[in-house]
């Protein structure tokens, strides 16, 4: 049992809740910095609304001339022109046609535009001759076509790229609220001293580092530390100082006994078919959450990318289920695991469909595929797959 008194083990499911509950009692931490592509990547905070109809006025697509449709004739006489910085201020009369430029502002009674290549200037340049018949409206982009005053042009939750930055530039967005990223220390638990142990540790250290970074994460290193209660402690302390979510890859046992120690709750222990340990409290009055990962290499990874991830995208402001998910056709047959894995570390190529890893250990891995007990998948069949560090 574990200290908060949960069954022993849980199924992949069973966890998943457990933490989307969990996640729930933390709710995103929000800040206001400055709009620049420097945010890309970040998570919106507050909706982002229109301050004014979009656009704010009538407004020409080309540079020609703006009409009065319902007149019998091709004939108009020019009356002015009409920018964006310099609208044409009075009201078009039958028979009249303005200048206008690409963006300038429509004047009023005119209710077309007629491009420049589609008139001929006659009379030194005072009319023109109308020679293209055009429709009601053509060219024209009315008031608030985009959006009106009031309406929410980016939600609450959106991560910005470079679409949503240039609008909130063109709205003349200088500020916006987004969420705080959280950080994440990866530390490595020793058993032993011996030069292979610690090889293989940091290896598995920084392969957990480099998917945390692909993943828009900024993680830390915090390096190796002895199993040694006091030492541990003294480390994971530190760890709380710079991040709230602490990695650590080791003896699973020895490590929920520190942290049972520490006064820290032990949220969820046994996940079948590999023992991934949670749990969550405060060091030193800073909340922290511990992720207890094994020291095998692809438990390790399937736990990353299937707990940790969906944990961490929460604390960031967006939903929990919000790992990059997609169908593909396998190219190779999928046997059943003798260990009855639930989970297939395989590689994914987009334009030649999914293909099994014939190794677990295989560096070439970028997503998952997820089995049924006992199942076995055929070349050619259409699976549900999890992207990872696919790049």
């Amino acid at each position: 049992m574990s200290s908060v008194g949960f069954p022993k083990s849980y199924s992949t499911e069973d966890a998943l809740e457990k933490l989307k509950i969990l996640a729930k009692r933390y709710p995103p931490q929000s800040k206001v910095v400055e709009v620049s592509f420097s945010i890309i990547g970040r998570v919106l905070a507050d909706d982002v609304e229109a301050i004014e109809d979009i656009p704010a006025f009538r407004k020409s697509l080309v540079d020609g001339f703006a009409i009065i449709y319902n007149q019998s004739g091709t004939k108009r006489k020019i009356v002015g022109e009409s920018t964006a910085e310099k609208p044409y201020d009075a009201m078009i009369q039958l028979g009249e046609c303005v200048r206008i430029t690409n963006g300038g502002v429509v004047p009023d009674g005119a209710d077309t535009v007629v491009p420049f290549e589609n008139v001929t200037l006659n009379d030194e340049e005072k009319c023109i001759q109308i020679n293209v018949k055009h429709s009601r409206g053509e060219y024209i982009r009315e008031r608030g076509s985009e959006a009106k005053e009031g309406q929410v042009l980016i939600k609450n939750g959106s991560k910005l790229g470079s679409l949503e930055v240039n609008l909130l530039c063109a709205l003349g967005i200088s500020q916006v609220e987004v969420y705080k990223n959280p950080r994440v220390c990866i530390m490595s638990a020793l058993n032993a001293a011996t030069n292979q142990k610690q090889t293989h540790e940091h290896s598995n250290r920084s392969r957990l580092l480099r998917i945390f970074q692909i993943q828009g994460f900024k993680p830390i290193d915090a390096g190796e530390s002895s199993m040694k209660p006091k030492k541990m402690e003294k480390n994971l302390q530190i760890a709380a100082d710079f991040a709230c979510v602490i990695v650590i890859i080791g003896d699973i046992n020895k490590i929920q006994k520190v942290i049972q120690k520490m006064n820290l709750k032990i949220y969820i222990d046994g996940i079948v078919p590999d023992n991934f340990v949670f749990g969550h409290g405060s060091i030193d009055r800073k909340p922290v959450f511990l992720c207890v990962l094994p020291q095998h290499l692809t438990p390790a990874w399937v736990g990353a990318n299937v707990f940790i991830f969906p944990l961490m995208r929460t604390l960031g402001g967006q939903g929990f289920d919000s790992n990059y998910r997609l169908e593909g056709n396998l190219t190779t047959t999928v046997e059943e695991s003798p260990r009855k894995l639930e989970f297939y570390s395989i590689r994914t190529e987009l334009s030649n469909g999914v293909s099994k890893q014939e190794s677990e250990a295989n560096q070439r891995a970028n997503s998952l595929l997820k089995t049924s007990e006992n199942a076995t998948y055929s070349s050619g069949d259409t699976v549900a797959i999890v992207l990872t560090d696919f790049t």
